[in-house]
């Protein structure tokens, strides 16, 4: 390496006190030559010592500086690193003998970003550090907003569910809403039209529901809704099935690819459930306890009929339940039946 310096070193060029924030590994076997690169560049830079095998180098260093020796002594290591540290630039130095040059492998070029003969100019070695660093800075600055976008669009998926989740979800009862049962409800049809399968739609009342809130008060009657909504999502087993509030004291279960068997299983399963529940309802005449009126009505979807041809099924078995004594489920007769 050449002993002559022809850079002041009372005057480097750059912003000293901002250089002194970068972190430089100097990989340097032969004493010589590392002496005299520490001395020059440990006025302007911090000087790292080599690392433990279990660090990785792009968290420590912002460039590592070897001669040939080092360098052939780790190279696997020193690939190994620049492939942790990526997608951020780690820059590698090399300094060697031109003599040498050809003798690097394919493997060792692509593992260095640039190179300096032997002897080195010391104006030559800190620009090409600068540079170097530069570019090492641009690539953490890159890195850190690539960060911030993806932080924000992770906010922002999360905040599309929460819009999603207020758009489909009942704000009381916490099962889905009107709108989510219209268009599951569209769903299923076209998807039991084209499968030719059967779809079961429940339509279901609460019984004497005015009466419990002038009993109790509306502030229990939200508990109460909310009470039977989770006997409603804790019987409804399948993925494909939803309970909805249908309106008011209203509530709506979808059953795709269920024959009024099924549907009729799972009804009694509910009434079971909210019997055992035992919710208490002075003002009815149901036992005391909170019941429910179901109609049901099952189809395979096709022409002539649609969707609401369904929905009216259901409601008018769910008006015959209400009139005939609530606390009882209505089987709609086929729609094919319907005058």
């Amino acid at each position: 390496m050449s002993h002559d310096w022809p850079l002041s070193l009372s005057n480097p060029p750059g912003d000293l006190e901002h250089r002194w924030q970068y972190r430089i590994l100097l990989g340097i076997d032969h004493q010589q030559n590392g002496r005299l690169l520490a001395t020059l560049l440990e006025q302007f830079y911090s000087l790292q010592p080599p690392p433990e095998a279990s660090l990785q180098w792009g968290q420590i260093y912002d460039l590592c500086i070897f001669d040939s020796l080092f360098f052939g002594r780790h190279t696997q290591e020193i690939a190994e690193q620049r492939a942790a540290a990526s997608p951020i630039f780690l820059p590698f130095l090399l300094l060697a003998k031109r003599a040498h040059l050809p003798l690097l492998t394919i493997t060792q070029r692509q593992q260095v970003d640039d190179v300096i003969t032997i002897p080195v100019d010391q104006t030559e070695l800190l620009m090409r550090v600068e540079s170097l660093l530069r570019t090492r800075q641009q690539s953490l600055k890159l890195s850190a907003m690539l960060a911030q976008e993806q932080l924000l669009e992770q906010q922002l998926q999360a905040d599309n569910q929460i819009l999603q989740k207020i758009a489909t979800q009942d704000g009381l009862t916490g099962i889905a809403n009107r709108r989510a049962f219209d268009d599951k409800l569209a769903y299923e049809w076209k998807l039991g039209r084209r499968e030719r399968s059967s779809l079961v739609l429940v339509l279901c009342d609460v019984d004497y529901f005015k009466a419990y809130n002038d009993t109790y008060g509306h502030v229990l009657g939200d508990q109460c809704l909310r009470a039977i909504a989770g006997v409603l999502k804790m019987v409804m087993r399948r993925p494909a099935d939803i309970a909805a509030r249908y309106g008011g004291e209203e509530f709506a279960l979808i059953l795709p690819n269920t024959d009024t068997e099924g549907a009729l299983h799972i009804v009694n399963h509910l009434r079971g459930t909210l019997q055992a529940r035992a919710i208490p309802h002075q003002a009815s005449p149901m036992g005391g306890t909170i019941s429910l009126s179901f109609g049901l009505a099952e189809v395979i979807p096709t022409d002539p009929f649609d969707v609401s041809d369904l929905v009216r099924a259901a409601d008018a078995a769910l008006y015959r339940a209400k009139t005939e004594g609530r606390d009882r489920v209505i089987v709609a007769p086929p729609l094919d039946h319907q005058a």
